[in-house]
């Protein structure tokens, strides 16, 4: 009974391997394991093959399992230089001189640009995901609170002229009813 009950942990801990998902491929064979330490004992004679199987398919989901996670963690590398750099580009703009109504809907759009890229890139190393992520928010929220600054004065620009050229009409509809050419 217990050769049995090994034999099928064996042949279920080999089919693991054809797992797609090889986090949940790794957690059942942790229970295979906990199983195996539970079934009592087996003939001498099958003892040790039987073992030397079951730690075949244990080492072999046990390689695919770390290489999962150094890939995950490449992955995450290259995440983070990939936002490190959309940082320096976000910061960059956040710095500039612009002065154009132009100029200012160009880096608009650059920013919301940087902003979709963001969210297509994954998560960065999870020690640092939330400072990148301060970090490029910060810039972009300086560049919206310069781009709001910047409107707020040429509303009152705006308005100043507007203010002016009210007054120059109210002048030229009164010198229009003057008889005085001076």
């Amino acid at each position: 009974k217990n050769l049995e009950a090994k034999l099928d942990l064996c042949e279920k801990a080999e089919k693991l391997d054809e797992l797609d998902d090889i986090v949940t491929a790794f957690n059942t064979l942790q229970e295979y394991h906990d199983k195996w330490r539970e079934v009592g004992p087996v003939p001498n004679d099958k003892k040790e093959e039987l073992w030397q199987r079951f730690k075949e398919a244990t080492r072999v989901i046990n390689k695919k399992h770390q290489e999962h996670f150094k890939e995950l963690r490449k992955q995450q590398n290259d995440n983070l230089e990939a936002k490190q750099k959309l940082c320096e580009k976000a910061e960059e703009i956040a710095e500039m001189e612009i002065d154009t109504h132009k100029d200012w809907n160009h880096y608009t759009r650059e920013i919301l640009d940087l902003q979709k890229e963001w969210r297509k890139i994954g998560f960065a190393p999870k020690k640092h995901n939330n400072k990148i992520y301060r970090r490029f928010r910060k810039a972009c929220d300086r560049f919206f609170a310069r781009k709001r600054v910047f409107y707020t004065q040429h509303k009152e620009w705006q308005e100043n002229n507007l203010q002016k050229k009210q007054e120059f009409a109210e002048r030229a509809e009164e010198l229009k009813e003057s008889d005085d050419l001076e």
